[in-house]
């Protein structure tokens, strides 16, 4: 038997195969891993900036700060004022480490100094 169009017509006398549903991302493990993924790293995110919202304390006004808490005026030499921001505690919280000299050696080294650790959210001098 042919159709008008000349091709053979299909004999074997079963209805044509139903093309299977695909499975939607999901239904796949895979997916389900991907969209948990999503979740977390979204949870994280907002975590981590809805804590920090607050006005923070900048290099300078750390050094203000300490050179306010400093029993000397440091020198106006180059290094005699080293600041340096790290992450301290859990959760982290930056603070700015600031070591003021009130003066230096021949060789450039600080004969006279004192550190600050100014939190860098409250400006609180945490330790010297």
């Amino acid at each position: 038997m042919s159709t008008d169009a000349g091709t053979p017509a299909a004999g074997d006398g079963r209805p044509p195969a139903e093309p299977t549903a695909r499975r939607g991302l999901r239904d796949r493990p895979l997916g389900r891993i991907l969209l948990l993924a999503i979740v977390l790293v979204a949870a994280l995110a907002v975590a981590r900036t809805c804590g920090s919202h607050g006005r923070e304390v900048s290099r300078e006004e750390a050094i203000e700060i300490a050179k306010s808490e400093a029993a000397f005026t440091p020198c106006s030499e180059r290094g005699c004022v080293v600041t340096r921001a790290v992450q301290r505690g859990i959760p982290t919280r930056l603070v700015w480490i600031v070591g003021l000299a009130e003066s230096l050696d021949e060789d450039g080294r600080p004969i006279r100094f004192v550190n600050f650790l100014v939190d860098a959210r409250t400006g609180e001098i945490t330790r010297s």
